[in-house]
């Protein structure tokens, strides 16, 4: 009997230092192919990025384009590793932060294939630039605009 205790414990703990064992997730990991929910916030000169991103490539893009997007910007990437998350495509989401330098209470929310823009604009043509630039660059998503016009992102 102690023969089988000794071996079924050695049996355990070689599969433990191989990484044989069950399946163990992170708290924030999502499920495989699950859309993941991003979003970036400005507050006058900081802008915060928060949610999960698939890989490295996506995270450098995101940053990227924001960073490029307003000289003398302070950003704040508490951005998340979490393969095999679903984002929208990031690529072509520099011309959105363009085109919202000058809102300085935007945000954007990126959940699943649904992106919301808001936030209080100088102008209405900004309101709509913003938006083209929205659905230019996720012609596949559904842009939910709720921009205003007032006297805060002037």
């Amino acid at each position: 009997m102690r023969g089988w205790l000794i071996a079924a414990t050695l049996v355990a703990v070689l599969f433990g230092a191989t990484g044989c064992g069950p399946l163990q997730r992170l708290p924030h990991d999502p499920e495989p192919g699950a859309a993941a929910p991003l979003s970036v916030v400005r507050h006058g000169a900081e802008v915060t990025l928060t949610g999960d991103v698939p890989d490295p490539a996506a995270k450098r893009t995101l940053l990227d384009a924001v960073i490029t997007s307003s000289d003398e910007l302070t950003v704040v990437d508490r951005l998340q590793l979490a393969p095999g998350a679903t984002t929208p495509d990031l690529a072509a989401s520099a011309p959105v932060f363009e085109t919202a330098a000058g809102i300085d209470d935007f945000a954007l929310q990126l959940d699943g294939r649904t992106v919301t823009l808001s936030g209080t604009a100088g102008k209405p043509a900004e309101v709509a630039a913003v938006a083209e630039a929205a659905e230019d660059a996720w012609p596949h998503a559904e842009i939910v605009n709720r921009l205003e016009v007032g006297s805060a992102g002037s």
